[in-house]
């Protein structure tokens, strides 16, 4: 009777497959009693954990934070840029990935494109795309100041990078000390630009309202409103009709000139200057105050981003571009240590015979 019913027992499981068998795991020291259906679902798990999510995109992992960075690119600042990248990947968290956009014109040398590509050995976070901004800015020079047309080629972004609703975008002449994922997460609702305030020198405060005038070296740009209203054309007629006249600071006054009430600002620690005590005073002094003095001298001491400015004729700033003027101070030896990061601080040493 016994062995009837075993018999029976062995029937019904050969019927709806549920054969038992013993696989061992000698490795794991066990063995685990598996069904066939059950033992091909492990296997293609297995196969899937191994081959396919081991080797996921960051794109598809919401612990890690995806953001974009544009820069202009010329031959004569390929080494600034450098620097200046070199310094975001260097401190970046590891978990922000960085899409550089590199802006070029027609005359960008293919051997200085490969020296940024080089940086993406610094931080496997990171991936590098050219754009290339072709015949919209032939001409487009201001005589009356030392500006170059690649100074332009940001009022472009977002016909550019149709892809990208938010963006960073910095000048070559900055310094990146810290991650700025936090930048990137800035509320920009009705906003197209956020920038850190400037101070315009004396005999510009009449031309311009300065309660809302940003510094456009460092800024956070709203592509998707940008685009969806076209402001690119409205851009290019103002420049058009005054290109022969004083245009202070090129696209940065046509920025706040036309786009004022869309405006806003950055904390100080996105894009501090070297600061002197006359220049927090001389900040002080413009109304309505956005930046209380703890504040400044907070963004001073522990900045985030450093916008390597220059000096004025007032001497609020106490820096210049390190690789141009033979100085000696805390902010040219954080230049070179960067510098010395990229791999080709020797050429930077031949091409900026004041850079070390």
């Amino acid at each position: 009777m016994h062995n009837k019913n075993k018999k029976n027992e062995l029937n019904y499981k050969e019927e709806f497959g549920l054969n038992t068998q013993y696989y061992s795991f000698p490795n794991l020291g066990f063995n685990i009693m598996k069904y066939n259906y059950i033992k091909y679902f492990i296997l293609i798990m297995t196969f899937y954990v191994l081959f396919f999510k081991r080797n996921y995109s960051i794109y598809e992992n919401p612990s890690r934070s995806h953001i974009h960075i544009a820069m202009s690119l010329n031959d004569n600042y390929t080494y600034p840029i450098m620097v200046s990248i070199t310094s975001i990947l260097l401190n970046s968290n590891k978990n922000t990935f960085i899409q550089f956009h590199i802006l070029i014109g027609n005359d960008v040398k293919i051997e200085n494109q490969n020296k940024i590509l080089s940086l993406k050995s610094l931080n496997n976070n990171t991936n590098f795309s050219f754009h290339n901004v072709g015949t919209n800015f032939n001409g487009w020079i201001h005589g009356k100041k030392k500006l170059t047309v690649a100074s332009f080629y940001r009022s472009i972004l977002a016909e550019l990078i149709k892809n990208v609703d938010k963006i960073i975008y910095l000048d070559g002449d900055t310094l990146t000390y810290g991650d700025i994922s936090e930048m990137y997460q800035l509320n920009m609702d009705n906003i197209y630009f956020r920038g850190i305030r400037e101070i315009l020198p004396e005999g510009y405060e009449a031309e311009i309202d300065q309660s809302r005038f940003i510094c456009a070296g460092v800024m956070l740009m709203n592509l998707k409103l940008i685009r969806e209203d076209h402001i690119f054309k409205t851009f290019k007629n103002y420049y058009l009709e005054f290109y022969n006249k004083q245009i202070y600071h090129g696209d940065q006054y046509i920025i706040n000139a036309l786009f004022r009430e869309k405006i806003n600002f950055l904390p100080p620690k996105f894009g501090t200057w070297f600061m002197t005590g006359k220049y927090i005073k001389k900040y002080k002094s413009l109304k309505p105050i956005i930046y209380t003095t703890n504040e400044l001298r907070k963004a001073n001491n522990k900045p985030i981003i450093r916008h390597l400015w220059g000096t004025t004729p007032e001497g609020l700033f106490l820096i210049d571009k390190p690789w141009l003027f033979n100085q000696t101070c805390k902010i040219k030896k954080e230049w070179q240590y960067y510098a010395k990061k990229t791999g080709y601080y020797f050429s930077i040493c031949k091409f900026y015979k004041n850079a070390c």
